[in-house]
């Protein structure tokens, strides 16, 4: 690290540093936390430095230096892929408002205003890489549309939508109520780390948050075949569920043939109960951004059908 001097602005790292009497303070990049939201958006380093025509050692090494400046780690590996610490996934969510931010000011004094806003709610169950690229082309074929994205479970989602609070919401559901556009019915799998074992432990350790959806459609279809289970011990959000099934600490329950790093489907022939199917809905809002929301939808729709596909 370069010599501070007093009241004076130095780079270190990638970063502007800032000495005031006995304390340092940073400033972050907003390049670096664009490609940490590159890095969760495609779900792999080499395919988000693609994205942003980087080479991988570039955002490699923008990565190691949001570690230095926080001073933990930003991914996880977990089988041959990585994903996201539990910190890191805190910080995308306060960046992305920064990163917001910053381009909100750089449009208001260049005269690039945007001409809408677009208020957009995606299930965290489905926030998997091919929608989160379908959020970054349609940000291309948009420029003038903002974005405000946030994620929620489904009942919140529905919930934000009744007040208001949303113009396009993406749901996963157990039904396909009234009013929904209803883009695919997907079968759930029984998810268990690559070449596992889990799965054939009694009683069966459940690696799924209380608070998903799927975690009493799991629970009723154990009861139901008389098959014991528990629930181990854990905190965080989804991606420490998902690196205790990963560590063949137990078994989760995720839509059929969706690839995350260090799970596959458990072929377990009939070994574990089957569970239901769930639809994935899209519900557009009355209101003067129902058009677009309604463009919005149909690149959804698009990537729906290609990962349904593949699966």
């Amino acid at each position: 690290m370069m010599n501070i001097v007093r009241g004076r602005i130095c780079e270190t790292n990638g970063f502007d540093v800032i000495h005031q009497g006995n304390w340092m303070m940073r400033n972050l990049d907003i390049a670096t936390l664009r490609s940490l939201q590159a890095v969760a958006e495609y779900g792999a380093v080499t395919r988000a430095a693609e994205a942003l025509n980087m080479t991988q050692s570039a955002l490699s090494m923008q990565m190691k230096r949001l570690e230095e400046v926080f001073g933990r780690p930003m991914l996880a590996k977990v089988g041959r892929g990585v994903i996201l610490s539990d910190f890191a996934q805190d910080l995308l969510g306060e960046s992305r408002k920064l990163v917001a931010l910053n381009d909100a000011i750089l449009s208001r004094y260049t005269g690039l205003q945007p001409e809408q806003k677009l208020r957009v709610g995606l299930s965290s169950d489905w926030l998997f890489a091919k929608v989160a690229q379908t959020v970054r082309a349609f940000r291309k074929d948009y420029p003038r549309v903002e974005l405000v994205m946030r994620d929620a479970r489904t009942k919140d989602l529905r919930a934000q939508m009744r007040r208001g609070e949303h113009d396009v919401i993406l749901t996963t559901e157990f039904e396909a109520p009234a009013g929904a556009i209803h883009l695919a019915k997907v079968d759930l799998a029984w998810v268990g780390a690559v070449g596992g074992s889990a799965w054939q432990d009694r009683p069966l350790a459940l690696a799924t948050s209380s608070h998903c959806a799927y975690y009493p459609a799991a629970i009723a279809a154990l009861d139901a075949a008389g098959i014991g289970w528990t629930h181990p011990a854990g905190e965080g959000g989804d991606e420490n569920w998902h690196i205790l099934a990963a560590a063949d600490l137990g078994v989760t329950v995720r839509p059929r043939g969706i690839p995350q790093a260090g799970l596959e489907d458990v072929e377990h022939g009939g070994g574990l109960p089957p569970l239901p199917p769930t639809w994935l809905n899209v519900y557009v809002a009355d209101g003067p951004a129902r058009r677009t929301a309604s463009d919005f939808a149909g690149y959804l729709r698009r990537v729906v059908c290609e990962v349904a596909a593949a699966a």
